[in-house]
């Protein structure tokens, strides 16, 4: 399928799980005489969905740790928490993590801090992470085991919430540096092992409909467990990884260069390298070339970026001279003007003959600006864009940035009028990796309190359904065997219960993922 009005009445797969043919029943039959047959009853055949974006990796801890993402207050978390750590008979040598709390859905606005957690137990760590993945909430004992005194100082570009008047931490912890130690010290303690999980993980994924997947800042024992996982024929659908800047990357490269390349290894490649310059938007952390509305940091607040121009350039520089594509998270507009500054002086300098053949990301793209898709047209760069944040936080980015730069936000229209082969993503564990609802979002491009924003931004079902197909197989290099249903691709299928293209715009959301399909061999069926 490569318009909106190409279709098929049957699908042959071969013995070796690539597509051998599609077209009339007659023929297909004809074909395939004495296979077995398969009929959909007027199901929908779409090729298998491709997240351009994701941690793969801690999708372990969605399964083992409380969801929040429904707490509507202070005291809802605390009593989810409470449940939690009763129905999971944990103790002191335990940890009780909670997932995807939202400041913004919360009735008291504000982010828990100790002195809430404390009340649910302060013989018990308990450490909550924020959907964005930018802040963090911690006990009091959580604290202590972390390290995080009257005495730690704000690492760069994050820090420690303190008492008013104090230099006492509350609790509340911001940026990437700062969460570390809390992060590490509650994994520590998680029973979140991927041998014991790998196959929930992937379900994760499959359920709906997703063939292909992202671990998107790869650490040394990610890239160590994935690839022994990988050997033992543990992993059933594919995953790119991408060594992060903040990791050993060159020893990654160097240790696992059998998984370097554009081919999988037992379902398991590296895919090229990744930064990140900045924060979240609906934190106000993202990094903008104009101030936030006015908030308690004061007047004229842009928040900053993570690296300096420098750092960036010598990161990029190295992925241009070592033919890896490299890809940088930017949320605000002022961090994708530096990628797109550092980039492009990074390609210019570099003497790699094959440099050309590169596909630089640029990951998030909330905020971005018309005159940035028209550069990144001409670095061959690829948006992989998260129009998710249009339903779930398009009203608090309305409150941040004020109407004009608020309504335009996941401004997809402008990457598809500049020619550029846009992907959609849910920065999975952020949201689940509902692709599905990513193409809703970005057609209907409704807030939760029914605002609808910048229409002029809103793309086709279609070219919707592009950004998680062949435009995602494009991202990864892999248009050629993935990413639409034709011969000699592989079989990575996804089979729903209503056609996207056939029902109403707002209906898409609904549609169930039926059955997913892995080079000619079911991963999962409802």
């Amino acid at each position: 399928m490569t318009v909106a009005e190409d279709s098929f009445e049957a699908l042959v797969v071969a013995n070796d799980g690539t597509i051998a043919f599609v077209g009339p029943l007659s023929e297909a039959r004809s074909l395939a005489a004495g296979c077995s047959e398969i009929d959909l009853e007027g199901k929908t055949v779409l090729p298998g969905f491709i997240d351009p974006h994701g941690h793969f990796g801690i999708t372990n801890n969605l399964l083992v740790t409380a969801d929040l993402s429904r707490c509507e207050s202070i005291e809802e978390i605390l009593e989810t928490l409470r449940v939690f750590l009763h129905e999971n008979n944990l103790g002191p040598d335990g940890v009780v993590v909670g997932m995807n709390y939202d400041h913004n859905n919360l009735k008291e606005g504000r982010h828990p801090n100790k002195f809430d957690l404390d009340q649910v137990a302060k013989d018990i760590p308990i450490a909550l992470l924020h959907v964005s993945c930018h802040m963090m909430a911690a006990n009091s004992l959580m604290l202590e085991i972390a390290d995080i005194t009257e005495a730690s100082e704000d690492p760069e570009g994050s820090r420690y919430a303190r008492v008013e008047g104090s230099r006492e931490p509350n609790g509340y912890i911001e940026e990437t540096a700062a969460l570390l130690p809390v992060y590490y010290a509650a994994l520590a303690r998680l029973d979140s092992s991927y041998d014991r999980l790998i196959e929930d993980m992937q379900v994760v994924y499959s359920s709906r409909g997703v063939t292909t997947c992202q671990e998107g800042a790869t650490d040394e024992a990610m890239c160590a467990a994935f690839t022994r996982l990988a050997d033992e024929g543990r992993m059933g659908i594919d995953v790119v990884m991408y060594p992060m800047s903040s990791y050993n990357v060159a020893g990654m490269l160097h240790d696992y260069a059998a998984f370097v390349s554009g081919d999988y290894r037992g379902h398991v490649r590296i895919g090229g390298v990744k930064t990140v310059l900045d924060g979240s938007p609906q934190g106000r952390t993202a990094w903008m070339s104009q101030p936030y509305e006015l908030g308690e940091e004061g007047e004229g607040f842009c928040s900053h970026g993570f690296k300096s121009d420098e750092e960036v350039y010598e990161f990029a520089r190295m992925a241009v001279d070592s033919g890896h594509d490299f890809l940088a998270h930017a949320n605000g507009d002022a961090a994708a003007d530096q990628a797109l500054r550092c980039y492009a002086k990074a390609y210019a300098d570099s003497e790699n003959p094959a440099k050309a053949t590169l596909r630089p990301v640029l990951i998030h793209c909330q905020t971005t600006r018309r005159d940035q898709f028209e550069q990144m047209a001409a670095l061959n760069m690829v948006p992989s864009m998260f129009p998710s944040h249009i339903w779930y936080w398009g009203d608090v980015h309305l409150k941040n940035f004020g109407t004009q730069r608020g309504m335009r936000v996941s401004a997809v229209r402008d990457a598809l009028e500049c020619g550029l082969p846009f992907t959609f993503h849910t920065d999975c564990p952020v949201l689940l990796p509902n692709m599905i609802e990513a193409v809703w979002c970005s057609v209907n491009r409704k807030t939760k309190r029914g605002v609808t924003l910048a229409e002029d931004q809103a793309v086709e079902v279609f070219s919707a359904l592009e950004a998680i197909t062949i435009n995602g197989a494009y991202q990864y290099h892999e248009e050629d065997r993935k990413g639409t249903l034709e011969v000699g691709k592989l079989a990575d299928l996804v089979i729903l219960d209503k056609n996207p293209l056939k029902v109403d715009p707002m209906d898409i959301r609904a549609i169930e993922v039926l059955e997913t399909i892995k080079e000619g061999e079911t991963v999962f069926k409802r």
